[in-house]
């Protein structure tokens, strides 16, 4: 399985900084991997099939079989911290499209989404999302205010969903979040900065876990039909078709959040 827009980390510090080829992320079963940090993009732009682009970081990213694409409004991109897209405006979002993208997440049976956010708390806002016409096999990431986390997905296991109310990040502040669903036991685990926040069991359906649909698009920073958008910023997000352990997020916890100045 090709993995899709994994390069080497490529942070900066406040006010822009050198790069590091240091990887302080958990590779294991990684399919997707955008790091906002390793790009520059103006509203619009858009990385054609297999194109490399060097940024100012001096780190490559490279893309296989899919594009990303900046769509609708004004991101303001910038190196702050180690780098993100900052949508402040809620004006804007990344579109992932593509054949190996989307085969990439059908063989999918455990998965698990990894993202590091804000959000200003002012609605209902969506970081990850891979949304069908009809609702058919999809996942959404949401927060909403005061905290919420939502998580929901549809497809192999018919309407599995989970809608979880805690407290567990706070506005305008960065926060490393994963959704780990194991086809394994079919329970659906949440973490915020590396603890767990909650599970719930979603069961299995002969091992064909959270199987979804070509027909859905991807998106990061809203629905993929473009809909509640994230007001805030964006760092990495990365789609992994294994359910990391505890250890393994508890360790991308203490090794990236220097980047974020958390």
């Amino acid at each position: 399985m090709p993995i899709l827009g994994l390069a080497g980390f490529g942070g900066g510090v406040a006010g822009g900084g050198s790069a590091t080829s240091a990887t302080l992320y958990t590779t294991r079963g990684i399919i997707f991997d955008w790091d906002p940090g390793r790009l520059n993009l103006a509203d619009g732009a858009s990385i054609a099939n297999t194109t490399s682009l060097t940024s100012g970081l001096n780190t490559t990213y490279t893309t296989s079989g899919t594009t990303v694409a900046v769509a609708g409004g004004s991101f303001i991109y910038q190196i702050e911290q180690g780098g993100h897209i900052d949508s402040t405006t809620n004006t804007g979002r990344i579109s992932v499209t593509g054949a190996s993208m989307a085969s990439a997440l059908d063989a999918c049976a455990s998965i698990t989404l990894t993202c590091w956010f804000q959000s200003n708390g002012a609605g209902r806002q969506v970081l990850i999302s891979r949304f069908g016409t009809g609702f058919p096999n999809q996942f959404n990431h949401i927060v909403d205010p005061t905290g919420d986390f939502h998580s929901n997905s549809t497809g192999a296991i018919g309407g599995a969903s989970g809608n979880h109310d805690f407290n567990a990040w706070s506005n305008n502040t960065w926060a490393l979040c994963h959704f780990v669903y194991s086809v394994s036991d079919g329970i659906a685990r949440w973490y915020i900065n590396g603890s767990s926040v909650g599970t719930a069991n979603w069961g299995t359906d002969s091992g064909n876990g959270l199987t979804v649909s070509s027909s859905g698009g991807f998106g990061i920073m809203s629905r993929a039909d473009d809909i509640e958008r994230l007001s805030g910023r964006m760092g990495p997000v990365r789609v992994h078709n294994v359910a990391l352990t505890t250890g393994e997020i508890s360790s991308e916890w203490s090794n990236e959040r220097t980047r974020f100045g958390v």
